[in-house]
C-alpha cells in the first residue's frame, strides 16, 4: 500500500529519528522535529495505527556474546507448486538458524541467512532441512569472511523524495 500521500515531511522526519533511536522520549523527539509533546505523540500514535512502525527493537551485537558465522544460503525447491512455496515459507520462520529469508527471481528460489555457531553448526541445521519434508532440492552456501556494510535503517528521505539526493538540503 502506498502511504506517500497520507504522510507530510514532519512525519518522513519523525520516521528517520526514531529509526535512528526507537528510545528516543516524546519530548525530545517532538524537539527533534520541531513539534509540540502532543502533536508529536498524536503523530506516533497515527504512524503506528498505518502500520509504517511496526516495532520498537534493540539491536544486539551477537558477536560481543558469541561466536557466531552468518552464511547466506540459495536454496531451490524441487517443486514449484503454490503448496510447496506455502508450504517452505511456512516452515522456515521455525528454523532458529534463519535470520532472514527472501522469495527471489532468478536461479533459485529463496535467498536464507543463517547464523550460526560454526561451519559444523550451520552444516547440521542445512542437513535437518534437506532431511526435512521442505522439499529442497539443492543450494549454495556463501560463508561471511567479514561485515563491510550492515543497516538497519532505511534511507526514507531519499525514496520518498529523489529529487533531494542524500546531504542536500530539503
Amino acid at each position: 500500500m502506498n502511504y506517500q500521500h497520507k504522510i507530510d515531511r514532519t512525519d518522513i522526519a519523525i520516521l528517520v529519528a526514531l529509526q535512528e533511536n526507537g528510545r528516543l522520549k516524546n519530548v525530545e523527539l517532538a524537539e527533534k522535529v520541531s513539534l509540540s509533546a502532543s502533536p508529536c505523540l498524536h503523530r506516533v500514535k497515527r504512524l503506528e495505527k498505518m502500520g509504517l512502525i511496526s516495532r520498537y527493537q534493540a539491536l544486539i551485537d551477537i558477536n560481543k556474546i558469541a561466536e557466531t558465522i552468518l552464511v547466506f544460503t540459495q536454496i531451490t525447491i524441487a517443486e514449484h507448486t503454490l503448496e510447496d512455496h506455502r508450504h517452505f515459507e511456512q516452515q522456515i520462520p521455525h528454523v532458529a538458524e534463519v535470520m532472514e529469508c527472501y522469495l527471489a527471481s532468478g536461479g533459485y528460489d529463496y535467498l536464507v541467512k543463517f547464523c550460526c555457531r560454526s561451519i559444523i553448526h550451520y552444516q547440521q541445521t542445512i542437513q535437518k532441512l534437506l532431511d526435512s519434508d521442505l522439499g529442497i532440492s539443492k543450494y549454495h552456501s556463501y560463508v561471511v569472511m567479514k561485515e563491510i556494510v550492515s543497516k538497519n535503517t532505511y534511507p526514507i528521505a531519499e525514496l520518498l523524495h529523489p529529487e533531494f539526493p542524500a546531504g542536500t538540503e530539503q
